[in-house]
Parts: structure tokens; C-alpha cells; sequence
């Protein structure tokens, strides 16, 4: 097996992977990339505070505000497009209500709220909203902020 550390040449000099037959390569991202390390710290940083608020807390939190959103978007007769048994407490996929503008109300949130709901994609393109309840937005508050009446 062919393995190359490659960590200081990657984008500074030729290297042909294929040509030279190489199985394997390694590299730095703060060699010839010149990539800043601040990604690697903020990596370290997210994962010290997922580790004090402990993996199931986590897990619980993101389920729980999936849970108050299923419940608020009901209310309003918004309906998931994902079976309950199948979907993912962190992006809910909603249909959007006949007669709303999909690009003007998500422009409207982000524009006034600083809330950004995805759009669909493909086939779902003005059909769905995708809604995430990620990491340290997912919280009552922002719930709260995308369901406000």
C-alpha cells in the first residue's frame, strides 16, 4: 500500500493520486491550503458543551422542541409531510398552506426576524418548508419565534 503524508506539499506542488498510484494520502489544512484552524476550535468548543449538557439531555431537548413545534404548527392546520415514526426532531418538513407565498414569508422571517426556514428542494421546491431545530437553536424561544401569531 502506497500512503503519502502530504501535509505540507497538498496544493503547493504536483501531486497526481491516480497517476502515481497512490492508495492513501494525508494533509493539514494550514499548510499550502492555508485554511484558518479556527473551525477546529470551534469543533472542540461545540463538543465541550454537548458533553456538560450529556448526550441524552441532548437528545431529550431536541425531541421536546420537536414536540412543541408539532404541536403549534398543528394548531394552525400546518401538517409534517414525514410520518411520526420516521422523522428527525432537528428538521421538520411542513407543507406550506394553499394560497401563501413560500419566497415572500420566508424573506419576511428572515429579513425581520433573523429566522431562516429552508426551502424545498427538487420536487418539493414551493410545495414544503424544511424547519430546524439544530443544536443551540433548539430552543423554546426560537419555537416560540417561528410559530409567533
Amino acid at each position: 500500500m502506497n500512503i503519502v503524508d502530504a501535509v505540507t506539499s497538498l496544493g503547493g506542488i504536483e501531486l497526481r493520486v491516480d497517476d502515481w498510484g497512490i492508495d492513501a494520502i494525508y494533509s493539514g489544512s494550514q499548510k499550502c491550503l492555508s485554511a484558518p484552524i479556527n473551525s477546529l476550535f470551534a469543533l472542540h468548543a461545540a463538543l465541550q458543551i454537548l458533553e456538560r449538557e450529556g448526550i441524552e439531555n441532548s437528545w431529550q431537548r431536541h425531541a421536546a422542541n420537536h414536540e412543541l413545534l408539532r404541536a403549534e404548527l398543528e394548531q394552525v392546520g400546518i401538517e409534517f409531510i414525514v410520518a411520526p415514526d420516521y422523522r428527525l426532531p432537528q428538521l421538520n418538513s411542513v407543507t406550506i398552506p394553499g394560497g401563501v407565498d413560500d419566497a415572500n414569508v420566508r424573506s419576511h422571517l428572515l429579513n425581520e426576524f433573523d429566522l431562516e426556514i429552508g426551502a424545498g428542494l427538487g420536487p418539493l421546491a414551493g410545495k414544503i418548508w424544511r424547519i430546524g431545530l439544530m443544536g443551540a437553536s433548539s430552543t423554546p424561544d426560537h419555537v416560540s419565534l417561528c410559530v409567533r401569531r
